[in-house]
């Protein structure tokens, strides 16, 4: 089993951002504001930031920022745990952690990732801190459970 525990912080404004800059400024992070149908402060877009820091990434997305109706926040997440992990690793975790985010929140701003995460099992994200509306666990437990399968059946209960 993988677990991925993300420690997330915020909110930030748009301005508040740019700061985010340096060597440990790299993860996932949520974009929160109006939407027509969801109403005000909606889960609009979970991304990463692998490439580029959390300032960088976020500044890329100032061509449909600047079009909200209203001011945005972001949330910003880093991995964490004991120890180093190598980089391959550390990719794949933020990887891996964004598709199941994606997934299973349903941003309406997020265009990947919406029907699947593809063929990842036995991976848990843990949402720790300031991780506004997503919840505390998302998993793949959900999608290997057996309960559709035609030989499923309720355990009786016995009694004691």
């Amino acid at each position: 089993m993988e677990i991925i525990e993300i420690k997330w912080e915020g909110p930030y404004s748009i301005d508040g951002i740019k700061g985010l800059n340096g060597p440990t400024d790299y993860g996932l992070y949520q974009v929160y504001g109006a939407h027509n149908v969801y109403g005000s402060d909606t889960l609009l877009y979970i991304g990463k930031a692998n490439d580029q820091t959390f300032a960088q990434r976020i500044r890329g997305h100032r061509e449909w920022i600047d079009w909200q109706s209203s001011p945005i926040s972001i949330y910003v997440g880093r991995l964490a745990g004991v120890g180093r992990i190598a980089n391959t690793k550390w990719r794949n975790m933020i990887d891996n952690a964004e598709k199941l985010l994606i997934y299973f929140s349903s941003p309406p701003y997020n265009s990947q990732h919406l029907n699947s995460y593809g063929e990842m099992q036995d991976t848990m994200v843990l949402n720790f801190g300031k991780k506004n509306r997503l919840p505390f666990e998302y998993s793949t437990y959900w999608n290997q459970s057996k309960i559709g399968d035609s030989k499923w059946q309720p355990f009786k209960y016995e009694g004691e």
